[in-house]
């Protein structure tokens, strides 16, 4: 299958999703989110921080905001269009690549870096997982830290919920679920 006829590559997905994956509540909670992965990244203001997976830059801008120098990457233009936007209108200086997280890699380029809300392990192949583990590698100086958001199975079982809806905007979101591989993968219709 080529790469743009799956749906984590479908720009059109991404736009229809964002009103459902961005809400109010998520920009509203990115702040604590950012506080508690600084703690862990360990790196002082002036330093170079890679947001992978940044979406429309919920936790880029608030690094930015703390006197980070962030470079963050995602593959949807809108949400990178919107993330430029607001970085203009805030004042804040921060970069932002369009670029598939597979492929993007700056050797010894950044302090510390960030993939957060669950945006890692969507891929069918795991050599596609290794290639992005291997790029956040290269990219990181000696002793940086990477701040990686997963949900384990332990927690998914936990919350795991067959069906579900919600509405956003007027538009009505189905979800159905399913796992596989003895709670190994995850699988969404959306």
């Amino acid at each position: 299958m080529n790469d743009t006829n799956r749906w984590h590559d479908q720009d059109d997905f991404w736009t229809a999703m964002g009103p459902f994956l961005f809400t109010e509540q998520h920009w509203a909670d990115a702040p604590a989110q950012v506080e508690r992965a600084l703690a862990l990244l360990d790196v002082m203001p002036g330093a170079q921080v890679l947001d992978l997976c940044c979406g429309p830059g919920r936790h880029a801008l608030e690094l930015a905001r703390r006197g980070l120098n962030v470079t963050a990457v995602d593959r949807t233009a809108a949400y990178l269009d919107r993330a430029r936007d607001q970085a203009a209108s805030d004042g804040l200086d921060t970069e932002f690549v369009q670029g598939d997280m597979r492929d993007f890699c700056r050797p010894d380029a950044f302090d510390g870096a960030i993939n957060l809300y669950t945006s890692f392990g969507y891929f069918e192949d795991p050599a596609d997982d290794r290639r992005v583990l291997i790029n956040i590698h290269r990219s990181l100086r000696d002793n940086a830290k990477l701040v990686l958001e997963m949900m384990g199975k332990e927690v998914l079982a936990s919350i795991f919920r067959e069906r579900d809806w919600r509405e956003e905007n007027g538009v009505i979101l189905l979800e159905d679920r399913w796992i596989s591989d003895d709670w190994s993968t995850a699988n969404n219709r959306w």
